[in-house]
């Protein structure tokens, strides 16, 4: 009878040791399954953050530009210097319009807002009063490589401005031209 429970005792141990094994495969497996996934994951964001940018469309704009490609343009651009301070949620940003039209401008800053951002702004045209405009952020060259830009900064669609302000612009576009 001993002999029968000593290989019962033998065989529970082993079979403990076992179920041991098992536990600590099944856990060595999950987390290096995790970390696998953790790391796809991760991989994936990161590369799809760097194909798509924060200005979405800037890229093929530019590259439609460069190649020649549509004008959607709707008004003739006219090249200034004026002032502008464009308000964010984190202040005031200093820059500059480079270039103006009815429709829009392209504002010269170090850190463009990212596309479709709408934001308010007050361009110090000389000679006038301040113009309070609300505009839209339609294309931005923040992703290209610092050697491939002149002027870093973002093209802006003009969505909102006081009648009086548009006739100051609608002036000076006449007067430019």
């Amino acid at each position: 009878m001993e002999f029968g429970v000593r290989d019962g005792t033998r065989q529970t141990q082993q079979l403990i040791g076992v179920t041991g094994m098992i536990n600590r495969a099944i856990f060595i497996y999950g987390a290096i399954a995790f970390f696998l996934a953790f790391f796809v994951v991760w991989m994936v964001s990161y590369f799809w953050k760097k194909s798509i940018p924060s200005d979405g469309d800037s890229l093929i704009s530019e590259k439609l530009r460069q190649n020649g490609g549509p004008e959607k343009r709707q008004h003739r651009r006219f090249d200034v210097n004026w002032p502008v301070s464009i308000e964010t949620i984190y202040g005031t940003i200093a820059a500059e319009i480079k270039n103006l039209s009815l429709g829009g401008a392209f504002i010269s800053c170090s850190k463009p807002l990212r596309l479709k951002k709408i934001f308010n702004m007050t361009i110090m045209c000389p000679g006038d009063e301040p113009l309070l405009v609300t505009a839209q952020v339609a294309w931005s060259n923040a992703n290209m490589p610092e050697e491939k830009v002149v002027n870093r900064g973002m093209g802006v669609r003009f969505i909102n401005m006081s009648e009086r302000h548009l006739q100051l612009v609608r002036q000076f576009c006449q007067e430019s031209a």
